[in-house]
């Protein structure tokens, strides 16, 4: 019964750490999903500030050729005011270059406008080029340490279930089937160890005399508290 009950309590540290490797590997890929995450937002902001640039130095291209249509206009209608045949004419003429040279303003104004933007669109290109860069080769070294990571747990979970296994054959069946009921309805707990006279795992205190029975390793005990099974403190 002995060599069962150490069995039984390998058992229970592969399965704890079988827990434990799998909980590590099934958050590698938010790992990966926040870094990379973080990666693209800052590369979609670039690529958005970069279609901004596009966009205003289009406005802009935009702009001078309407402003240019607005002089060609002011000088067309300025000669033309000088063959005015009526008053109403000349009228006429006087309020089309008036409008034109409104336009032409507002343009210019517009295009000032959009020069300063694009300026500042640049600085900010630049700025959020270098922190781009610099995240997306600091993103691929974290995620390849993460890849590397994965590999080797992995590699030991497959290690700890192989131990699992060559112990679970060594059990004898009912054994196995009193671990593994308990450690469903604890959690995975099945097997603690005795401290200071209490069960180690909810605390409660054990009777003297069944201290004693449990540290003769003769038969299986269970906390009478936690249903857990109990064994003597690991010497």
């Amino acid at each position: 019964m002995k060599e069962t009950l150490e069995r039984l309590r390998g058992l229970q540290s592969i399965d704890g750490e079988l827990r434990t490797l799998k909980a590590k590997l099934a958050g590698i890929p938010a790992r990966i999903g926040q870094l990379t995450g973080d990666a693209e937002r800052t590369k979609a902001e670039f690529d958005a500030t970069c279609a901004d640039i596009t966009e205003h130095r289009k406005q802009y291209k935009l702009a001078e050729v309407e402003l240019k249509t607005a002089e060609e206009k002011v000088a067309g209608y300025s000669v033309q005011l000088y063959s005015a045949k009526t008053n109403e004419q000349y009228k006429a003429f006087l309020k089309e270059i008036e409008t034109q040279k409104r336009t032409k303003s507002e343009v210019e104004d517009r295009m000032i406008q959009l020069m300063e933007e694009a300026e500042a669109l640049e600085r900010k290109r630049l700025a959020s080029e270098k922190d781009s860069t610099r995240l997306q080769e600091d993103t691929a070294r974290k995620v390849a340490v993460l890849e590397q990571e994965r590999q080797e747990l992995d590699a030991a979970v497959t290690e700890r279930e192989q131990q699992r296994r060559t112990m679970v054959e060594s059990l004898p069946p009912a054994v196995l089937r009193l671990y593994e009921r308990i450690g469903a309805n604890k959690g995975g707990l099945a097997v603690v160890s005795m401290q200071n006279d209490r069960c180690n795992a909810c605390m409660n205190p054990i009777p003297s005399q069944r201290v004693l029975e449990v540290e003769r390793e003769d038969r299986l005990y269970t906390c009478e508290a936690c249903g857990r099974i109990l064994l003597p403190a690991k010497k």
